[in-house]
């Protein structure tokens, strides 16, 4: 009978710290598509405000509203930097996520060799086992004819 690999809970362990990586992977990855997106629809806004006040201005503006337009186009701005910052935190955290998964998948990697080692170490055991208790009985049969041959 094959030992067990005495490494197993490791393995165990190293297997389900991999999937927890990749599943947090999966959320960062989520995130920094939200955030993306977030600034699409921001800098779509910003255009299309744009264009509203270019269409505006054509027939004139009244000082007043170009002063609503530039104040309501500085808090855009100043969303479009904030969103940027956030993609690029959201960008920084993907990349850490990945690095983390490669790091946990190389050490399912590792332990999965060893065990893998622990296997053909066991079989080859088993084999010498198997192949000692064939000749032994193969020598107790050759006696056993010997002595009843006289």
């Amino acid at each position: 009978m094959s030992k067990p690999f005495p490494l197993q809970t490791l393995l165990d362990l190293a297997h389900t710290h991999s999937d927890s990586a990749a599943a947090q992977l999966g959320i960062l990855n989520k995130h920094n598509r939200e955030m993306e997106e977030r600034l699409q629809l921001l800098l779509e806004y910003r255009r299309e405000y744009t264009a509203n006040l270019t269409r505006m201005a054509t027939g004139g503006i009244s000082s007043v509203d170009w002063c609503n337009f530039r104040e309501f186009i500085e808090k855009i701005d100043a969303a479009i930097v904030q969103q940027n910052q956030a993609v690029e935190q959201a960008r920084n955290n993907v990349l850490a996520g990945q690095h983390h998964w490669h790091a946990q998948q190389r050490k399912v990697k590792s332990f999965d060799t060893l065990a893998e080692r622990h296997r053909q170490v066991e079989l080859k055991r088993e084999s010498v086992q198997e192949q000692k208790e064939q000749d032994e009985f193969a020598l107790r049969s050759f006696h056993g004819r010997r002595l009843a041959m006289g």
